[in-house]
């Protein structure tokens, strides 16, 4: 992959949804100010269509150019939403599967970790647009993201938490978010599980939503074919007029209790506005205790 340093080149895709052009430029202004070179491409403003930032096949060529580039280092991704697979289906795979640089972003940029890490090519689970506008370079999370962009070693600790089930662990992480890891079953995004470890997160979903998914990846083989799983932010979930009886963590908790491998619950990133830590996908990872070892 390509190291990402001062004078790099990062461009800006909008591959998903609608974004807010105050965010945008505050962090262009941001990244400039921290020796980074940004180019906004063709079709991230002024394209809105719907609830998407552009037109499917104006969002896939973006997409195509940053990677296809030699110049650019780095491709963040401006937010989620929704539209990512849309994206890909106007992409040829080869195009991602020669992709040899950094592609950043979370939500329903799940979809193109995924693929990503399909064919076994390294990604960032970590900030856009919005959290480096509110937050700065020099926040936590984002130094972290940049960290591990120039080939260092980074390690996040998740705070002690009653169902975590601490151990040893490595592989390849994967994962993102919830609902759009369900909503690839059976596409050609979907990983193959087996040795992996999972990373999951998820915001605004009914709990008996969230069970259904669970339960999913259970009776499909999935949680019990990992060799660990790393449960994020599970932000704003919803109860429908009878109570579920679980919160989110019960739900995954209870589902993975006959396994041995790792389960650390609270890891500090997803929907939650203050904290957004990185995770490096298709890549392998080490889980030591409560901590987390990407490099």
């Amino acid at each position: 992959m390509k190291r990402v340093e001062k004078g790099s080149k990062i461009a800006i895709i909008a591959p998903s949804g609608m974004l807010d052009v105050g965010y945008l430029h505050k962090a262009v202004t941001l990244l400039n100010s921290g020796g980074y070179e940004v180019e906004i491409m063709s079709h991230v403003e002024g394209y809105k269509t719907g609830v998407f930032s552009a037109g499917d096949e104006q969002r896939a060529q973006d997409l195509r150019e940053a990677i296809e580039r030699e110049d650019i280092d780095m491709i963040l991704c401006a937010r989620g939403g929704y539209g990512a697979m849309r994206t890909l289906q106007q992409l040829p795979e080869e195009v991602l599967k020669g992709c040899r640089k950094w592609i950043v972003g979370f939500s329903d940029i799940t979809v193109i970790h995924s693929i990503l890490s399909k064919h076994g090519i390294a990604s960032i689970h970590g900030p856009m647009l919005k959290h480096i506008a509110v937050h700065g370079l020099d926040h936590d999370d984002v130094a972290n993201m940049f960290r591990l962009m120039r080939g260092e070693q980074v390690s996040v600790e998740v705070s002690a938490h009653e169902l975590t089930r601490e151990g040893r662990a490595e592989g390849v992480m994967v994962g993102g978010n919830l609902s759009i890891l369900y909503s690839l079953r059976g596409t050609p995004a979907e990983v193959d599980y087996r040795g992996k470890i999972m990373f999951i997160e998820d915001l605004c979903e009914y709990r008996y939503h969230i069970d259904r998914m669970i339960q999913n990846l259970k009776y499909s083989g999935i949680l019990e074919a990992l060799s660990g799983l790393v449960v994020g932010q599970f932000t704003d979930m919803k109860d429908g007029a009878t109570p579920f009886g679980q919160t989110a963590y019960e739900i995954i908790a209870e589902a993975v209790r006959e396994y041995e491998y790792p389960v650390l619950f609270g890891y500090p990133a997803g929907h939650a506005d203050d904290v957004n830590q990185p995770l490096v996908m298709g890549r392998r990872c080490r889980i030591e205790g409560r901590k987390v070892i990407f490099g």
